[in-house]
């Protein structure tokens, strides 16, 4: 794989990164998820609290999970709602969002640990929270896997 930055102050503002391949490997998804990712980390959530608009770093979220009317936003001490629609979020996330079932997503950044339940949903415990969320059996590989991508990553 060859590696090339082209320097043109003639460009802009915006820097883009273009990946050229023959076909798309594993290797070449998994670059373009990682690059995905260190843009993503710098992205704010627009959020709702009552009439005010506010801006969340992506750090600060816990958990996503839809409700009946709407989609709730967890920090470790508030709940917020937000106007996108979860399937949505789940494309724009970086990859240290997993979706934990059919109706949420965490930050496994802030994952403190997991209760595996084997009848039901595990158990997710987050930092410096009292907070829990929920992982049905179908998701709780992928999460364990990405759980410990993270830690090996380390």
């Amino acid at each position: 794989m060859k590696i090339r930055v082209e320097i043109d102050p003639s460009y802009g503002n915006e820097e883009e990164v273009v990946i050229r391949c023959n076909a798309l490997s594993e290797e070449v998804m998994m670059l373009q998820k990682q690059l995905s990712g260190i843009v993503s980390d710098k992205l704010k959530l627009e959020v709702y609290k009552g009439d005010t608009v506010l801006y969340l770093s992506l750090d600060e979220i816990l958990f996503l999970e839809t409700t009946e009317y709407f989609l709730a936003v967890h920090t470790a001490k508030e709940i917020y709602t937000a106007k996108e629609r979860l399937y949505a979020l789940e494309e724009l996330l970086p990859t240290s969002f997993v979706r934990i079932s059919k109706s949420a997503i965490a930050n496994i950044t802030n994952i403190r640990s997991v209760k595996r339940n084997i009848t039901g949903p595990s158990e997710i415990e987050f930092n410096g929270t009292v907070k829990r969320a929920y992982a049905s059996r179908n998701y709780l590989k992928p999460l364990m896997n990405r759980l410990e991508e993270k830690r090996i990553n380390k």
